[in-house]
């Protein structure tokens, strides 16, 4: 039954991001002169494919205190795995910052362009300044910005220190930032997903054989008019850490 599912959700993954890619050539083609039209458009359909991707591999989500967020916000994360973007994409609409090497393989490579998704690369300190840039741009078209600080998945039992160059977007912006915990509900240890110590094909096969994945997303109090970016880097870590932690001890206690 497993690699039966696994097969149904690839054939229908494939079609649905051939169609979301068909849809952001449009995009690209009809607003390629309105560049704020294009952001607003391309997280509308953006979100759209990540609530399909969510229905696709049985991703249950349930977000608390959703009303929190605002368009042109900055928002916060923990990262666990490949199932972050889909379920974050799928509450907020917005952009993603990803490592660049993601932007050069074959097909998600296509579709993360498409997608205007903003890649760095971590290796050029002193591009961080550009991307703040290209960050304030996607903000000013009142479009938020996902961001995992962290910079890597991890197996999912602490939170590791947030880096913190990004946040210096919220400096110089003043644009809310929203920290948000994202929390897996499975019987494995890690998390299904969690993308820790196996390579990628493993753990998107895991993925398309499970059958249910459950997960909550919970909008934490937002931070604004900060001052220094460690500080606000220091702030979210404890925010984010304390409250994932405490889901942690409450999953132990019920086990």
């Amino acid at each position: 039954m497993g690699y039966s599912l696994a097969i149904i959700r690839i054939i229908g993954l494939i079609l649905t991001y051939v169609a979301f890619g068909l849809i952001g050539i449009g995009l690209l083609t009809i607003y390629f002169l309105s560049i704020k039209n294009y952001y607003r458009y391309i997280v509308f359909f953006s979100q759209l494919w990540a609530k399909y991707s969510c229905v696709l591999l049985n991703i249950r989500v349930k977000i608390i205190d959703k009303s929190k967020v605002y368009p042109g916000s900055i928002i916060i994360s923990n990262h666990v795995g490949t199932p972050d973007i889909f379920v974050l994409g799928s509450c907020f609409p917005g952009f993603f910052i990803s490592k660049s090497e993601i932007g050069q393989w074959p097909f998600i490579g296509w579709l993360v362009n498409l997608g205007a998704t903003i890649l760095v690369d971590r290796d050029r300190k002193q591009k961080v300044q550009d991307t703040i840039e290209e960050l304030r741009s996607r903000l000013e078209a009142d479009c938020s910005i996902i961001l995992f600080p962290e910079g890597q998945a991890t197996n999912g039992k602490d939170i590791i220190p947030f880096k913190s160059p990004y946040f210096e977007t919220a400096i110089q912006t003043g644009k809310p930032v929203i920290p948000v915990v994202i929390n897996y509900y499975d019987k494995e240890n890690p998390s299904i997903a969690c993308w820790y110590n196996i390579d990628f094909l493993t753990h998107i096969i895991r993925l398309l054989k499970n059958k249910r994945l459950d997960v909550t997303v919970e909008v934490l109090p937002l931070i604004q008019k900060e001052t220094d970016r460690k500080l606000l880097a220091s702030k979210c870590y404890n925010m984010i850490r304390e409250k994932y932690l405490s889901y942690a001890n409450r999953k132990i206690s019920a086990s």
